[in-house]
């Protein structure tokens, strides 16, 4: 049997025009409602392609975008034919996944909320534990990072410098103050992991502050403390010091 020539399928439009090739040229958030479902349903059917049934579903629930998870499977094969059990499953599938991430992201927001403000070493380990207790758990590598904060000690921005050893190659003043300078920070907080999951602090990692606080001086941008995460826990090099 021939195939369907008349039967219009998202493959025979130009690449640009192809939702999972605008994903990977432009991103998701660049892309439409109808888009996204597109690439949820994944195929179409003889006489209308997944773009089309994309279309018809943003155009129902265009002013409800919510109530699309609490619509059945035979609310959108009404709208559309393409919605099979596979398509249905995968769209619902995507909802529940954003659902879960935006929860996880607001739960995030909030617990760094309570530690906006980092006004000494206590502040710190809090706010470490919670921003990088992935880094802490289940990195494999030692990743070196740095808090960014304002005249106020709020948090401007969080960056990775370096994954590997921490040496004077991977952690230079350069790279470390680059994006401080960026953020217009008033001062920096050091993050690194030990993946071995003991914190106790090595002698370079004793020396590493000392070393950046000379360069921030010159910049103006002052090295509030050392963080170290580890599964054994975090440790303050500032307060180890001072035991």
């Amino acid at each position: 049997m021939q195939p369907d020539q008349s039967s219009p399928r998202v493959h025979d439009a130009p690449a640009a025009d192809r939702p999972r090739e605008r994903l990977r040229s432009l991103g998701a958030p660049a892309l439409r409602t109808a888009e996204l479902l597109a690439i949820l349903i994944r195929s179409g059917r003889p006489g209308e392609s997944a773009l089309q049934a994309g279309e018809k579903i943003a155009a129902r629930f265009k002013d409800q975008l919510d109530r699309l998870a609490d619509a059945g499977r035979g609310e959108l094969r009404g709208i559309s034919p393409a919605i099979g059990e596979t398509a249905y499953c995968q769209i619902m599938a995507g909802i529940e996944l954003g659902r879960r991430v935006a929860q996880a992201a607001q739960a995030r927001s909030d617990g760094q909320q309570k530690t906006s403000r980092i006004l000494g070493s206590d502040d710190a380990l809090l706010f470490c534990r919670e921003r990088f207790d992935r880094l802490a758990s289940d990195a494999a590598q030692e990743e070196f990072h740095i808090v960014c904060l304002d005249t106020k000690h709020r948090v401007i921005g969080i960056h990775r410098i370096s994954v590997g050893c921490l040496d004077r190659s991977l952690v230079h003043p350069r790279e470390v103050f680059r994006p401080a300078i960026q953020d217009s920070a008033k001062s920096i907080l050091l993050v690194h992991n030990h993946p071995s999951g003991d914190p106790t602090p090595s002698s370079d990692d004793l020396a590493l502050p000392e070393r950046l606080q000379d360069a921030g001086k010159t910049l103006g941008i002052a090295v509030v403390d050392h963080i170290i995460v580890a599964r054994g826990g975090a440790v303050s090099i500032r307060e180890h010091k001072n035991l």
